[in-house]
């Protein structure tokens, strides 16, 4: 039986707002990425998709607009796994100080996106191990780590706008990509 993942990119923060660089440091959600937060909780519960299980990366950007789509209804697990990739000596930096090199930063101080795309499979992998056949499963992450994993199954997506998110379907140690949504895109 196929269990239905919903991996969804945290609300707008301030660095989002302020176009800096922001991976494993944090901030805070602006006033715009509590609403889209709720919209997205809006968007679940008027298509009658009800979670049975919650995960989300440590950071606080995830925890919150987690708890803000579930309506702080819901107990949830924390994993690292789902953390989003290092930038190095470029966290908090602006956005176009970035080193990229084609379509990919390039700097020695970064977490490869080998390892990035290892860590997401990692907390998939305990996900699947907690959870059970037909649930509905709900995880907040970050729009890096999710494009880096959604990309292993073909799914070419250019953006993840905040509280956007990708639809998986797990079945007998496959994934399949099943959509992307974005149901916040339209709130101010």
């Amino acid at each position: 039986m196929v269990k239905t993942l919903y991996i969804v990119r945290h609300g707008q923060t301030f660095f989002n707002f302020h176009h800096k660089t922001q991976g494993s440091c944090d901030s805070r959600l602006t006033a715009l990425g509590i609403r889209q937060a709720k919209a997205a909780g809006d968007y679940f519960r008027k298509q009658k998709i009800n979670f049975d299980a919650a995960y989300c990366s440590t950071q606080e950007r995830a925890s919150d607009t987690l708890e803000l789509i579930t309506d702080h209804k819901m107990p949830y697990t924390r994993l690292k796994d789902f953390c989003e990739k290092d930038y190095g000596i470029f966290e908090g930096a602006d956005e176009y100080t970035l080193p990229w090199n084609g379509d990919k930063l390039d700097a020695p101080s970064m977490e490869r996106d080998d390892h990035v795309v290892e860590r997401m499979v990692n907390g998939l992998k305990r996900v699947q191990e907690e959870t059970e056949d037909g649930q509905n499963i709900l995880i907040v992450a970050h729009g890096d780590i999710i494009a880096m994993f959604s990309k292993l199954y073909n799914s070419n997506i250019p953006h993840f706008s905040c509280c956007s998110f990708v639809k998986f379907l797990y079945d007998k140690g496959t994934y399949t990509f099943a959509g992307f949504y974005e149901p916040a895109i339209d709130v101010e």
